[in-house]
């Protein structure tokens, strides 16, 4: 009896073997899936494995739920400083979670394509920080504006004037 698996041409019992490595492989890692069973089927082998219970625990305690809110008078004052939001709390657990996860991770592809650009997306704003930083430590704020207007990050062209302005 010949088989084709994965483009070439395999006999019964090299496939059994094939299999059987792969099951070793499986056990080899402690704590994963134990093999159940082998089956040869139509379509080809079937193997069922009983995989141990996984508990997932966040690497970051989520916060103790507080009083109940109430809608705050609205005031004309800017915010002295930006308010963590749920999105960006989201994106840093997903981040911390699944931009480098191995395979046994409990991320969807979804979520380590979207974990990859976000991370892309903090290291360009980190950079962008310490290049803008770096002038206006230097002096050199006008500078620092234009750099951080070019990079698209508003909010931070805002610190660094509001750093920049002398103090009266």
């Amino acid at each position: 009896m010949v088989l084709s698996f994965l483009g070439r041409r395999v006999r019964g019992l090299e496939l059994v073997s094939l299999a059987f490595a792969f099951a070793l492989a499986l056990l080899a890692q402690e704590g994963q899936a134990t093999l159940q069973s082998c089956v040869f089927e139509a379509d080809g082998w079937v193997c069922r494995y009983r995989v141990p219970e996984a508990i997932y625990r966040p690497q970051t305690p989520l916060p103790a739920p507080g009083p109940p809110l109430t809608p705050a008078p609205e005031t004309t004052q800017e915010p002295s400083g930006p308010a963590p939001d749920a999105e960006a709390a989201r994106r840093a657990r997903l981040i911390s979670r699944c931009a480098e996860a191995n395979w046994l991770s409990l991320c969807t592809p979804d979520d380590r394509r979207e974990a990859k650009a976000l991370k892309a997306q903090a290291e360009t704003k980190a950079a962008l920080r310490l290049e803008v930083t770096t002038l206006a430590a230097k002096d050199q704020c006008p500078d620092a504006v234009r750099v951080a207007l070019e990079g698209g990050d508003l909010d931070l062209a805002r610190e660094i004037r509001a750093f920049c302005t002398p103090a009266n």
